[in-house]
């Protein structure tokens, strides 16, 4: 079975998503340099820091392979990518190279299909747009945004909304985009919207 490196992370992404991290540490410049060599790919996971203090006890089984569509040179030996969510993969045992990285043997996982973005939904299309303008060093990063598309906006939200690493995983567990899309409009404040006809 083909391995994938692993690249912990505070911050979230999923297929689609995109995100700029600068690396500094050794471990993970080998790790980009061979995903930009094609040797081997890389996921990045959440990090569930209720867990003991153990680095893989804190990954959770729920990643995201990620390829760098964009990379700079920073001062002092650290590397600006820009890196974007191929697919959803689910992590099966990991183990530890001698510099520290992680590697994990793993599996594709299915993720919710397309949507489209109906009157009950609209409000968390809108909302999104909302957040970008007023956040435009993340909207900036999808100069196509697929507004219309109601799993790539309810994917945006799980990535920027602070929630519990748990309850993103369970999220993210589901077959389908339907208890996302209820726990988004409640949260949201749509309590008022008839938020059962979803189900």
């Amino acid at each position: 079975m083909v391995d994938i490196a692993l690249f912990p992370s505070s911050s979230h992404i999923l297929p689609n998503g995109r995100l700029e991290i600068t690396v500094a540490e050794e471990r993970y410049i080998r790790m980009v340099k061979q995903s930009l060599a094609k040797k081997r790919s890389f996921a990045l996971c959440m990090l569930n820091e209720s867990e003991e203090h153990d680095e893989i006890k804190k990954i959770p089984a729920i990643a995201t392979e990620a390829h760098i569509i964009d990379f700079n040179a920073l001062e002092g030996g650290l590397l600006s990518i820009m890196v974007e969510g191929i697919q959803t993969v689910r992590l099966l045992a990991i183990r530890v190279e001698e510099d520290g990285l992680l590697l994990a043997d793993f599996e594709p996982y299915p993720h919710w299909s397309p949507a489209p973005v109906e009157a009950l939904t609209l409000c968390l299309s809108e909302k999104l747009k909302l957040f970008y303008a007023t956040m435009p060093e993340v909207g900036s990063l999808y100069p196509k945004p697929d507004y219309n598309n109601l799993t790539w906006v309810c994917q945006r939200w799980l990535e920027i909304l602070p929630l519990e690493v748990h309850y993103k995983q369970l999220l993210l567990t589901q077959e389908s985009i339907k208890l996302t899309v209820r726990f988004l409009l409640k949260l949201l404040d749509n309590d008022n919207l008839p938020t059962t006809e979803i189900a």
